[in-house]
């Protein structure tokens, strides 16, 4: 090759386009997501959903009584109120709940399927590394540990959790 050039083995650059599509399209938002614990993360995510879930049920509430009061013409002296009370904190109350156990079961899984997406891409990184550039009018040189991994490039994958038992 003219120049000097360095070859490039065709099984580091299918690796590298794959790495680069991830950090495309999930790399930001699955490492913010993976900032958190599973734990904290569904918490997280719920605590939105159930204030949410709570602000729709009073706005459906505040709908229903302003029926009842104008549409229907009811009396303002002839509701029971605390009977109203004790229907709307229970009607809020199942509201979040519903939409707590829905939201956990879609967060947990959106959670589940940036683990999986990072554990792959850590992986890509590892084979990514493992693979030397060859030598001139050589072939590509497989490194076979971790170990000859980081003497030879000296790359640290590791995140920022360091007892994350996923990746």
């Amino acid at each position: 090759m003219k120049g000097g050039g360095v070859l490039i083995s065709k099984k580091r650059i299918i690796t590298m386009t794959k790495l680069a599509l991830y950090d495309q399209q999930y790399g930001s938002r699955d490492k913010k997501d993976n900032e958190y614990y599973r734990h904290d993360y569904i918490y997280r995510k719920n605590m939105w959903t159930r204030l949410c879930a709570a602000a729709g049920a009073v706005i459906i509430l505040a709908v229903y009584w302003m029926y009842q009061i104008f549409a229907l013409n009811k009396s303002f002296l002839e509701l029971d109120y605390q009977k109203a009370g004790v229907d709307a904190a229970v009607f809020i109350l199942v509201v979040m709940a519903v939409y707590t156990v829905i939201g956990t079961i879609r967060e947990t899984a959106v959670y589940a399927k940036s683990q999986k997406r990072l554990k792959n891409y850590m992986r890509m990184l590892y084979m990514l590394d493992r693979i030397r550039e060859p030598e001139s009018g050589h072939t590509a040189i497989a490194v076979h540990t971790k170990e000859e991994s980081n003497l030879y490039y000296g790359a640290d994958i590791a995140g920022k959790r360091n007892n994350n038992t996923v990746i």
